[in-house]
């Protein structure tokens, strides 16, 4: 694992530009993934967060740290997909300590960040299904902080549903002969997002999260939801 991380580390570059170059053979992608961003910040004004030095800086650490857990893969699956160790817990936590909004723009950051990493581009909308949208609805498990559980079950439930239509949109041809294309995305999604989610659950509820939240913001912890 630590081999293939190092491997992938010394790839960065390569797939960065080809990335790069891929998505500026597609303005509309480029502008779709901008309007997300202007979106999620809007959002988060609108909701009076104030993007202090601290805010930034967790939301930039749990946005690393979820590129690097990201790149320690247990598993990969063929055409895209793997099992991490434990990438989704960073977006999870900033998600549970400043609330949905916060998580849905450290998801957002992460996903066009992974795209960038070395994404497989298709098409525009298949971007957003596979790499922005799936990280921003992960942090929706802001929401639920008093039932972390349920909240990540949900949001990656979310996750799950995004993949599952960009394969059965962009990826049809891989199914096998005979098998009805949404069927096969369920089947070929299910595994690893599963896999992926019990990782993340038992890292969770190790985790003191609350605790790590007051030691982190202090008397700033936003209590609406928990």
């Amino acid at each position: 694992m630590f081999t293939e991380f190092i491997e992938k580390i010394s790839e960065i570059p390569a797939g960065f530009n080809a990335a790069i170059n891929d998505l500026m053979g597609s303005p509309v992608s480029v502008a779709a993934i901008a309007l997300l961003m202007l979106a999620a910040v809007l959002i988060a004004r609108f909701s009076k967060i104030k993007f202090t030095p601290r805010v930034m800086a967790h939301v930039a650490l749990a946005v690393a740290m979820t590129v690097v857990l990201n790149m320690f893969v247990l598993f990969r699956m063929p055409q895209g997909g793997s099992v991490t160790l434990a990438s989704m817990v960073p977006i999870f936590f900033i998600a549970f300590i400043y609330g949905p909004n916060i998580g849905v723009l450290t998801g957002l950051l992460f996903g066009v960040i992974n795209l960038l990493l070395g994404g497989v581009i298709v098409h525009p909308i298949q971007i957003l299904l596979d790499y922005p949208v799936p990280f921003m609805l992960l942090g929706l498990a802001g929401y639920l902080p008093k039932k972390m559980n349920i909240g990540m079950i949900l949001a990656t439930v979310l996750r799950f549903a995004s993949h599952v239509i960009s394969g059965f949109v962009f990826f049809a041809q891989y199914a096998p002969e005979g098998m009805n294309p949404l069927i096969y995305s369920m089947i070929y999604n299910g595994p690893f997002l599963v896999a992926d989610l019990l990782i993340a659950l038992v890292v969770i509820n190790i985790l003191p999260v609350k605790k790590l939240g007051r030691r982190m913001l202090g008397k700033d912890l936003d209590l609406r939801y928990w």
